[in-house]
């Protein structure tokens, strides 16, 4: 018999596939009892669960008293997290681990994707995208600490994003933008100049302070703590950008901000609308503030930059970001091309002199025989 009671308890004693399972079944009171619950032990050992955690617990608490303090121990961007904990909770609460299922995932996924953003908008499948990856770092963790048997998002298929956008600030829009870049916009003319003759990002260049800065020497470094990948980086700065330094006041003390707002000398903390309202006057049609990093990159590939030289300057750890900023422009395609056409004409100029040349030594050969 595989069940027993011994001292007021009911206990369970079996072998299944030479592996011996034996305990206390603290929840019995009768016979009967023992032997349904010992039957579903047996179940959980045939279906490889049996010891393994139940996936009782709350989904949220867990997210919040354990994944957050650890993101933000861990990690730069915890902030997004709280706000990705925030939009699961709307979904998940009162919900355990367990009941959490890829059907559940999948609801979500297409519910939050038709959700407008706050501005009555289209959400953007990368939103969505960024909240599975969250809700799946929330089960790794789970599993990792026996929260959790397993992640059901990985059954999951985020959304393609398509997100790679292939846009540049041409020469004559360069001169629509600044002129733009004037009146109560005009503290945005010299970020924007330091962003298309450096390809620093906005967070890097708003946050940028003066003792970053060397200008006898001509480079200015970003701090580990303020660069997208976590690693220092040195940038030098072309005639350009020493010339918008030193218009701001290079003789500033350490601790200021280079490029602070103009109403309180404090960071500026939002530079989008005016930007996004230059662009409008300028006619710029879908162009955005990163886009002036892409257009740096690009401009570096056109004058032959090592892709090597240009990883660096971005503060890429990848080549392939790279390649996808250094795609080739319009006019490096057709002067390719028109290299190609100079070619075939070069190669015909030489058929048709070998084959004269050809005639000459037959009539020639002729004469002297």
């Amino acid at each position: 018999m595989s069940v027993k009671k011994r001292g007021g308890r009911w206990h369970f004693d079996f072998m299944i596939r030479r592996l011996r399972y034996r305990g206390t079944l603290a929840e019995a009171r009768t016979k009967q009892d023992a032997k349904d619950a010992e039957a579903a032990i047996r179940r959980e050992v045939y279906e490889g669960v049996y010891g393994k955690p139940k996936g009782e617990g709350s989904f949220i608490e867990y997210a919040e008293q354990v994944f957050l303090p650890w993101s933000k121990a861990n990690k730069r961007s915890w902030k997004t997290d709280a706000i990705n904990v925030e939009v699961l909770k709307q979904y998940f609460e009162g919900k355990s681990f367990r009941e959490i299922t890829p059907m559940a995932i999948e609801k979500f996924k297409k519910l939050r994707l038709q959700e407008p953003t706050r501005g009555k908008g289209q959400r953007s499948v990368a939103s969505v995208n960024r909240n599975l990856s969250c809700l799946s770092k929330i089960f790794s963790l789970a599993i990792r600490d026996g929260e959790a048997n397993s992640n059901p998002c990985r059954q999951v298929k985020k959304y393609d994003e398509h997100n790679e956008r292939n846009r540049y600030l041409l020469a004559e829009e360069e001169d629509r933008l600044f002129a733009a870049l004037t009146g109560r916009r005009a503290h945005l003319r010299p970020i924007v100049e330091v962003a298309v003759n450096t390809g620093m990002r906005r967070g890097e260049i708003l946050g940028m302070r003066w003792s970053w800065i060397d200008l006898a020497r001509g480079y200015f470094h970003i701090p580990s703590s303020l660069s997208k990948s976590g690693k220092g980086r040195t940038v030098p700065m072309n005639q350009t950008v020493r010339e918008v330094l030193l218009m701001l006041g290079g003789g500033r003390t350490s601790t200021e901000l280079v490029f602070g707002s103009p109403k309180t000398d404090g960071p500026l903390t939002d530079i989008k609308h005016g930007f996004s309202a230059a662009c409008v006057e300028a006619g710029l049609e879908n162009f955005h503030f990163h886009d002036l990093r892409h257009t740096a990159a690009t401009r570096l590939a056109d004058v032959g930059a090592d892709p090597f030289v240009i990883a660096e300057v971005l503060g890429h750890a990848d080549l392939r970001m790279t390649k996808r900023y250094t795609h080739a422009t319009d006019q490096r395609k057709r002067e390719a091309l028109e290299q190609i056409a100079q070619y075939g004409k070069k190669a015909g100029k030489v058929d048709s002199s070998q084959q004269n040349c050809h005639k000459i030594v037959t009539m020639e050969t002729r004469k002297v025989g």
